[in-house]
């Protein structure tokens, strides 16, 4: 246990300093003694997320260093991708995923995008700093089953709501289910600005996925 706990902080470590190489030998030495994927990715590389996010919030951090943790984040769960497998009978229904305006934040999209795929969802990934109506665009065009939206800062909260306000305003409500998540956000305040569902993490939003197309 104690060795599972020292790779994970490695992997966490490795994300926060940007270091490609520590976290392809902590990836190595993970996989090699058989930790479960879940708990790579929620408490090695997601930890490591978290703290990168709270240093961005306290400007310790800054843009570049957000594009950074996210090439390392990215490398590391193209390794795992493979690894990443759930039952794919959802296969066909699509997500529409991004980032709200006024966020550049996109560590934590990409690794909720990745746990998605894996799951056998179709992703349409809007990127960062997404408005309103460009989320209502392009759930007109794609005609998705859910429509994700992620915000790590506590200011751009207003603009969740909003979004959800801009889809019921174009009639897309009653056909789309809305999932959010991030670290600004809680199930409450989720609940409250009318989304249908809060994943805690991209495991957790997965789950929540699921639960929403069950029955599409």
């Amino acid at each position: 246990m104690a060795h599972d706990k020292s790779v994970l902080d490695h992997l966490a470590k490795a994300v926060i300093l940007f270091d490609s190489e520590e976290l392809n030998k902590s990836l190595d030495r993970a996989i090699d003694s058989r930790m479960p994927i879940e708990l790579i990715v929620k408490e090695g590389l997601g930890r490591g997320m978290e703290i990168v996010g709270e240093k961005y919030e306290k400007g310790v951090y800054f843009l570049s260093d957000l594009i950074m943790s996210g090439v390392v984040m990215n490398e590391a769960m193209e390794r795992l991708r493979p690894m990443l497998t759930h039952a794919s009978s959802d296969r066909e229904a699509t997500i529409v995923i991004g980032t709200v305006e006024g966020d550049l934040h996109d560590i934590g999209k990409n690794l909720v995008k990745s746990v998605l795929e894996s799951g056998g969802y179709n992703l349409v990934d809007l990127g960062t700093d997404v408005p309103p109506e460009r989320f209502v665009l392009e759930t007109q065009l794609t005609k998705p089953a859910i429509v994700c939206m992620s915000a790590l800062l506590s200011v751009t909260m207003p603009k969740v709501k909003e979004t959800i306000e801009a889809l019921a305003k174009a009639g897309l409500r009653d056909n789309t289910k809305i999932l959010v998540g991030g670290r600004c956000l809680t199930e409450k305040i989720s609940k409250d600005m009318g989304a249908d569902a809060y994943g805690r993490d991209c495991f957790d939003g997965l789950k929540k996925a699921k639960d929403l197309t069950k029955h599409s």
